[in-house]
């Protein structure tokens, strides 16, 4: 497992950099101007952010300058090596960066990027754990907002996957289940533009919530990119890219959502799950590449088939998990990211109102047994770092 996952780390990392070195300059530039009305990355509205004229003036300068290398090399050469310093800057460059997603959404990710670079280091992490996690939480806040995902959004997933991969060395399970499902639901915007950097961070995003710690300790969260992964590897040009990470996530969001704290949150998402991930299992795609993923979702479902634990939250379990094995429950691909999509089953399903985390299903029962499901969405709500 721990080779597994530094693997999907070590791929995700590359997928980080592919995305990095992709983006022209030329549609930088372009996006600096739609993000403040106007090109230069200094440019109106920047002046009258407290954060950023508090900043000292080097890293001001590289903040504004829109260069991330620049930023980072500000922030090492007024730390001076003492890693408590280096947090602290690399907290005040994002929570300028934080102020500038409005007026110049452009500076705004790359400083996010270059202050959770700082906080990669280990030893930062040891030494200003609590800094570490405003850090990474403010970044997940720029990199989910509207401004930067219209006018940045490869950057934005790039910024994702880092974080992600920092939030995993953190040893705060908060942190992950927080991290990771702002990072998958950036992945999923992503989808139809670059499947396989998509794919890739969801893949990484789903082995970091399997951790036991975040399974029972944010169950709701773990659901979260569980089910927006699954509409993932539904996608065809997923598939196409990427069928041995198609293939890993199967198996792993099909794990996440029969644990039986993950599936009590809501077992009628957690049903849709199943029956995304085991037809991207079965898919031509995924069946070519990794032939021995269907054999091993379909154990994991038949395991869930017989839980006694999930029958407990659901009296059909076993015949909606066997009515998946058996073929008779299509993928819902149609999932938008406001929730929506149809789901036909052979038997009446029954959705529950979770209000404790804001998770909201649709329950239609219709004489045909027709079901609309409506799977948890990745929440836009702000959220904070956990206490040290």
């Amino acid at each position: 497992m721990v080779a597994s996952r530094s693997l999907v780390l070590s791929t995700a990392m590359a997928a980080l950099a592919l995305l990095v070195t992709a983006t022209p300059a030329a549609a930088q530039g372009q996006g600096q101007g739609q993000g403040q009305g106007q090109g230069p990355t200094q440019n109106r509205g920047q002046g009258d952010s407290a954060a950023v004229t508090s900043l000292p003036p080097a890293l001001r300068a590289a903040m504004l300058s829109g260069n991330p290398q620049q930023v980072t090399q500000a922030i090492n050469t007024l730390a001076g090596g003492n890693p408590q310093r280096a947090a602290e800057l690399a907290g005040a460059v994002v929570t300028a960066a934080e102020q500038l997603v409005n007026v110049n959404p452009q500076a705004a990710i790359k400083s996010a990027a270059a202050a959770v670079e700082t906080v990669r280091s280990t030893t930062v992490q040891s030494t200003a754990p609590q800094a570490t996690e405003t850090v990474l939480t403010t970044a997940a806040r720029i990199f989910v907002s509207p401004p930067v995902q219209r006018v940045a959004p490869e950057e934005a997933a790039a910024v994702a996957s880092a974080a992600m991969q920092v939030a995993s060395t953190t040893g705060s399970p908060a942190i992950v289940a927080n991290v990771a499902a702002q990072a998958v639901a950036t992945a999923e915007r992503i989808v139809a533009t670059n499947p396989a950097a998509a794919v890739q961070i969801a893949s990484a995003a789903t082995q970091a919530v399997q951790a036991t710690q975040v399974l029972q300790s944010s169950p709701t969260q773990a659901l979260t990119v569980a089910t927006t992964a699954a509409r993932i590897i539904v996608n065809p040009d997923a598939q196409r890219v990427a069928p041995q990470a198609v293939a890993t996530i199967a198996t792993s969001v099909a794990q996440t959502v029969t644990n039986p704290a993950v599936y009590q949150v809501s077992p009628q998402t957690a049903i849709q799950v199943m029956a995304n991930a085991f037809a991207a299992a079965t898919s031509q795609a995924v069946v070519t590449a990794a032939p021995q993923t269907v054999q091993v979702v379909t154990q994991v479902l038949n395991q869930a088939s017989t839980s006694q634990t999930l029958a407990q939250s659901n009296q059909t379990n076993a015949a909606q998990v066997n009515a998946i094995t058996a073929g008779q429950v299509p993928a819902n691909p149609q999932v938008t990211a406001q929730g929506q999509g149809q789901q036909t089953t052979g038997t009446t399903q029954t959705t529950q109102t979770n209000t404790q985390t804001n998770q909201t299903t649709t329950q239609t029962a219709t004489t045909n047994q027709n079901t609309t499901t409506t799977p948890i969405e990745v929440p836009t709500v702000v959220f904070t770092s956990s206490p040290s």
